[in-house]
C-alpha cells in the first residue's frame, strides 16, 4: 500500500512536468530570439562573424526552420499555417520589392543594382516571412506565448538595466568610440544625455521601449490567470516607459500614444478607453502646456517635442523639400539598396543616394518610389488592419484576446515609429513587431483549443456533479445490499 500511495502521489507530478515540457518553448528558439535582440549590441563589441549583420539572423532562421520541420509531426505543426489573409496581404509589398531587381532608373551598371537590391530584399522583405514560418512551426498552445513575453519581458528589463548603467555609471570604452566617432551630435542634444543600451542608437531604443510598453500594458490589463505574471507585465511596461523617457527619443512619445490608442480601439472596454485616455491627455498636456519637471533633463527632452520652433524639427522639413524634388522624377525610387558609392558624383541621382533619410518612410520613398512607399504602408498596414480584426470579432478567450491586441498595438507604434525614425525594420525590431504578427493568426487554432477544453473541463464536471448527486440519493451501501 504505501508503495502505490507513493506513485499515485508521483503521477500528478509527473503529468504536470511532462505538460510542461511539452508547451514549453525550445532551447534552440529562446537562443535564437535572445540572438535577435542583442545582435547590434554584439557587434558594437565585435562579437559578430565577420560577414553582413543580416546574415547572423538568417542562420538562426535556417536553424529554427530545420528544428521546427523535424519536429512537425511531433507536435502537429504545419508551415502552411502561415500562409493565410495577413501573409497575402505581405505579398503585395514582396511582389513590388522583387520588381525592383529590374529598376533601371538609378542609371547605374545592372550588376551594382542587383547586388544591391539583394542585400535589400532580405532585410526590407524576407524577414518577415522567415519568422511567420517560425512561428507557425513553433507555437500551438497559449503556454508558449505566455513563454514568449517572459523572455521578452526579461530582454527588456535587461536592456533597461544596461540603459541604467550608462546613465548613473558612466558609458563604457566601446560606447565612448561609437558615440565619439558617430553618435555625438546626435546623442547629446542641448546639454542632455541620450541612452540608448545596447540597441543601435537611442531613436531605436526609445521607440523600442515605446512599442513594447504598449504590449505589457496590454498584458498588464488582461491577464487574469496568474497574479504573478500580472505584476511582472506591469513591472516591464514600467520599465519600458523609463527607458523610453531615458532615451530622449522625442518621437517615442507619439509612437507610445499610437499604441495605446491601438489598444484601447480593440479593447471595446469603456473604463479602459475613458482611463486610458485621461491619463494620455493629462500626460501630454503636462508637457506641451506646463512647465512641470523642467529640472529633469528626460522631462525637457520630451517636452521638445511639443516645440514648434525647435532647430531640428526645422532642418528636417528643409531636407524633406529638398528631396520631394528629386523624388518626383522617380516614381518608383532610386533602387533598391543603392547607395552613395554606387552612383557616381557626376550623376543627377548622386544626391538622394548620398542624402541621410531620417525615417524609414523617407528611406522608402526615396529607394522604392511614391508608389513603393503607397504598397508597403498599405501591407503594413494591411496585415495590422488583418490583426486588428481577428481580435475584435473572431478570438474568444478575453485573455488570448488581450493578449494578441498587445502584440497589433506594438505593431501599429513601430509602423508609426518609422514615420519618425528609420528604425521601423532595424534589429530586433522586425521580428518582435511584425514577424510576431502571425501569433494573431495562430491564435485562431489556439482558441479552438481552449474553447473545447474549457467545454471538455465543462462537461466532466456536470458528470462529476451527476454523479455526486445520484449518490446523496441512492447511496452506494444500500446499492450494494
Amino acid at each position: 500500500m504505501p508503495e502505490t500511495a507513493t506513485i499515485a502521489q508521483d503521477q500528478p507530478a509527473q503529468q504536470s512536468s511532462t505538460k510542461k515540457n511539452k508547451y514549453s518553448l525550445p532551447l534552440v528558439f529562446v537562443v535564437a530570439f535572445i540572438i535577435n535582440y542583442v545582435l547590434m549590441g554584439l557587434n558594437r563589441y565585435g562579437y559578430t562573424l565577420p560577414v553582413p549583420i543580416s546574415v547572423h539572423a538568417e542562420l538562426c532562421y535556417v536553424v529554427l526552420l530545420i528544428y521546427g520541420f523535424s519536429h512537425s509531426a511531433q507536435w502537429g505543426t504545419k508551415a502552411g499555417r502561415a500562409f493565410g489573409t495577413m501573409t497575402g496581404i505581405y505579398l503585395v509589398w514582396t511582389f513590388y520589392s522583387a520588381l525592383e531587381a529590374i529598376n533601371m532608373s538609378s542609371e547605374i551598371g545592372f550588376v551594382t543594382i542587383l547586388t544591391s537590391w539583394l542585400a535589400e530584399f532580405r532585410t526590407m522583405t524576407l524577414q518577415v516571412f522567415w519568422v511567420f514560418m517560425i512561428n507557425s512551426l513553433f507555437f500551438y498552445h497559449k503556454d508558449q506565448l505566455t513563454s514568449l513575453f517572459k523572455l521578452w519581458g526579461w530582454l527588456t528589463l535587461i536592456a533597461v538595466g544596461w540603459a541604467l548603467r550608462q546613465q548613473f555609471g558612466g558609458f563604457d570604452r566601446t560606447e565612448w568610440i561609437w558615440l565619439l566617432a558617430i553618435g555625438m551630435k546626435t546623442h547629446f542634444v542641448n546639454g542632455i544625455i541620450r541612452y540608448f543600451s545596447f540597441f543601435t542608437d537611442a531613436a531605436n531604443y526609445g521607440c523600442c521601449m515605446a512599442a513594447t510598453a504598449c504590449i505589457y500594458g496590454a498584458l498588464f490589463l488582461t491577464t487574469t490567470s496568474s497574479k504573478r505574471n500580472k505584476w511582472f507585465y506591469g513591472i516591464v511596461c514600467a520599465a519600458s516607459i523609463y527607458g523610453m523617457m531615458a532615451s530622449g527619443s522625442r518621437s517615442a512619445i507619439f509612437v507610445l500614444g499610437a499604441g495605446l490608442v491601438a489598444y484601447c480601439a480593440l479593447s471595446k472596454r469603456v473604463a479602459t478607453i475613458v482611463t486610458t485616455g485621461v491619463l494620455g491627455g493629462l500626460f501630454i498636456g503636462m508637457l506641451a502646456f506646463t512647465q512641470i519637471g523642467q529640472g529633469n533633463a528626460m522631462i525637457r527632452r520630451m517636452r521638445s517635442a511639443f516645440d514648434k520652433d525647435d532647430n531640428s524639427l526645422a532642418v528636417r522639413e528643409i531636407n524633406k523639400a529638398a528631396m520631394e524634388r528629386y523624388i518626383d522624377e522617380k516614381p518608383f525610387g532610386l533602387g533598391a539598396g543603392i547607395r552613395g558609392g554606387d552612383v557616381p558624383p557626376t550623376n543627377k541621382n548622386h544626391y538622394l543616394a548620398t542624402v541621410a533619410p531620417d525615417s524609414t518612410w523617407v528611406y522608402v520613398n526615396i529607394h522604392y518610389g511614391h508608389l513603393g512607399l503607397f504598397i508597403f504602408l498599405l501591407s503594413y498596414g494591411g496585415m495590422i488592419a488583418v490583426g486588428s480584426t481577428v481580435v475584435l470579432f473572431r478570438l474568444k478567450d478575453k485573455e488570448l484576446s488581450g493578449m494578441m491586441a498587445g502584440l497589433v498595438a506594438g505593431a501599429f507604434a513601430m509602423l508609426i515609429a518609422g514615420y519618425a525614425n528609420q528604425i521601423m525594420l532595424q534589429f530586433p525590431n522586425c521580428w518582435l513587431f511584425f514577424g510576431n504578427l502571425s501569433l494573431v493568426m495562430l491564435a485562431l487554432d489556439i482558441d479552438r483549443q481552449l474553447l473545447e477544453e474549457k467545454a471538455r473541463a465543462e462537461n466532466e464536471a456536470f458528470i462529476e456533479e451527476q454523479k455526486q448527486a445520484a449518490e446523496s440519493i441512492y447511496p452506494l451501501e444500500r446499492l450494494r445490499a
